[in-house]
């Protein structure tokens, strides 16, 4: 990523409230003298054309797209995933923003194109008082809904509180950061119609922090974002959580960074051999910049990371249509319509 100016200010100055979170999950755009959008110019290049930045606005074309970076020593020029972050306007819970996985190395898979199988995304809903992912897929487990503790029906409330992200009071002025244990539980395809019988805790911490970003070769030195840190534990109490996932979102680029850490005394699908084996593995393609373990006494060890800061720009000189994981959504049968667009307004 190219160097840029950190236009950052003090985590104690950045107060919760869901126009700043809002401001974390979407990336930006560039703005020249004159207000007007810059196709091929993300906030974090220190383009000196880049004199202003807001957020991309539902509907509004890409103008660059942030892709992740190379295991060392293979010859992937564009890195093996695209990850934009961008508003989508939905009947159900307004505005929701799409956090895109868009596989395109390997596989006949394609940068642009949904791929069956391996692409996917998250779908970040802002509600009164919290952000939360509602849905996920992935090339594993597929489309899933996140549900919160419910019964019945599954309806667009149950999945405001479920794998929480952040919280924030609604009455009273306090910084972005807290923690709280979520009780959540995942519902695949075919199963989504009705609240689950069991929900597994999930002790959940949120803070702001300036966190370092490597860079790509060629695109300038490692950029200091502040960043929106979400860490989502496997378990009630982190000092025996199995496993711990975590989220990185910067108001220049949304979602940034993601990993994935694993209880090195293992479990009932993973050995601690074979946690070993899979953290030395990781340790050795050079994917991501350092990053502080887990905090709450548990020994965790880094199996996994995605760090989107290279910069590629549309194949439209123009912008890209915005549209991929939840249009795909959309034009599925039987796909649950919690994410289907606005109606006509009367």
């Amino acid at each position: 990523m190219p160097s840029a100016a950190d236009n950052s200010r003090p985590a104690a100055d950045i107060i919760a409230t869901p126009a700043a979170i809002r401001d974390f999950l979407i990336q930006n755009v560039c703005l020249d003298r004159r207000g007007a959008v810059l196709a091929g110019v993300s906030p974090a290049d220190g383009n000196p054309a880049c004199v202003g930045q807001r957020d991309l606005r539902p509907g509004e074309r890409l103008t660059y797209h942030k892709h992740d970076h190379a295991n060392q020593g293979d010859d992937t020029p564009l890195g093996y995933q695209r990850h934009d972050s961008f508003p989508v306007a939905t009947a159900s819970f307004g505005e929701v923003v799409e956090q895109s996985f868009d596989f395109g190395a390997g596989e006949g898979r394609r940068f642009g194109v949904f791929d069956q199988g391996s692409d996917g995304g998250d779908i970040a809903v802002l509600s009164p008082g919290r952000v939360s992912f509602a849905a996920t897929e992935d090339g594993g487990a597929g489309f899933q809904l996140f549900v919160g503790e419910c019964s019945g029906p599954v309806t667009p409330d149950a999945l405001t509180h479920s794998w929480i992200l952040a919280e924030f009071p609604s009455d009273r002025p306090e910084p972005l950061k807290g923690e709280t244990i979520a009780r959540l539980n995942d519902l695949t395809v075919g199963h989504q119609e009705t609240c689950p019988t069991r929900f597994n805790a999930a002790f959940t911490r949120w803070h702001i922090a300036p966190f370092r970003y490597r860079a790509v070769p060629g695109q300038g030195t490692p950029i200091t974002l502040t960043t929106l840190i979400s860490e989502h534990y496997g378990g009630a109490r982190r000092e025996t959580a199995d496993h711990v996932e975590r989220f990185y979102f910067t108001r220049e680029l949304g979602g940034t960074r993601w990993e994935r850490w694993q209880n090195t005394i293992g479990n009932r699908q993973f050995s601690t051999e074979k946690i070993a084996e899979a953290a030395r593995n990781f340790a050795a393609t050079g994917r991501c910049s350092e990053a502080p373990v887990p905090e709450g006494g548990a020994q965790m060890a880094l199996v996994d990371c995605r760090e989107w800061t290279r910069i590629v720009p549309p194949a439209d000189r123009g912008g890209d249509r915005p549209g991929f994981f939840i249009e795909t959504l959309r034009s599925r049968p039987g796909t649950p319509g919690f994410f289907a667009p606005p109606g006509p307004s009367k």
